[in-house]
Parts: C-alpha cells; sequence; structure tokens
C-alpha cells in the first residue's frame, strides 16, 4: 500500500488492487466450510498458510520499472491469492479455537471474540 502510494498510484487505482481480494473473500468463505469438511481443518489451515507465503512473494516480485497498468495487475493477482489465504486462516483459527477450548469455558471466550471482532470491524468501517 505504501509502495503504491510512494510510486504515485491514485486512491482508486489502490483500491481497484483489493478487489480480488475482496472478492476471493467471498468465494472462498463459500467454500471453506466444505473443503474443511471434506479434508479437515488442518489442511485448510496449511493451505492457507502456504498460499499467504505464496502472495508475499508475489508481492515482492513487483519491479518498479512496471508500467501503472502492469503493477495494478499484478498486484491485484498477488492480493486475490492473499484474500484466499486469509479466509482459509481464519477458518482454522476459529475453530481450532472452540475445538480446544474446555467446555464451561465456551460462553466467556465466545463473548470476548464477539468483543474483540466487534471492535475490529468498528475500525475497519
Amino acid at each position: 500500500l505504501l509502495h503504491a502510494y510512494n510510486k504515485s498510484f491514485s486512491a482508486l487505482q489502490v483500491a481497484f488492487m483489493f478487489t480480488l481480494y475482496e472478492l476471493a473473500g467471498v468465494f472462498t468463505n463459500l467454500a471453506a466450510g466444505m473443503m474443511g469438511a471434506r479434508w479437515g481443518i488442518r489442511f485448510t489451515l496449511i493451505v492457507g498458510l502456504c498460499l499467504q507465503i505464496f502472495s508475499y512473494g508475489l508481492l515482492f516480485g513487483w519491479k518498479d520499472d512496471w508500467s501503472q497498468r502492469t503493477a495494478i495487475i499484478y498486484v491485484t493477482i498477488a492480493q486475490m491469492f492473499a484474500g484466499i489465504a486469509k479466509d482459509l486462516t481464519k477458518l482454522g483459527g476459529k475453530t481450532v479455537t472452540k475445538l480446544v477450548t474446555p467446555e464451561g469455558k465456551h460462553t466467556r471466550l465466545f463473548q470476548l471474540v464477539s468483543l474483540l471482532t466487534g471492535w475490529k470491524n468498528s475500525l475497519k468501517g
């Protein structure tokens, strides 16, 4: 984000770079539950972490001599993989939390998670 700003990309161009990130998140959330049920939560967590590393690698591959159009397309695709990775990892993280929490502690833990999620969404919005 800061690199694009330093390269004089407009706010609209930077926002466009994140369109596939958000769109991939929608479809990943729909498919992740089925993937978790079919192949297990461990699989979705590992795939998510691997995709996150892959997307970071792609972002490090940005060449400063590319045209703005090429850079936007490249970063948009890299962000798509990051969006998929985020949601796969999120699914694994939330499910593991449910599995390792003792029976009597569910209510308190989930209240805390709801509070933190609400704060995060307030800041995002």
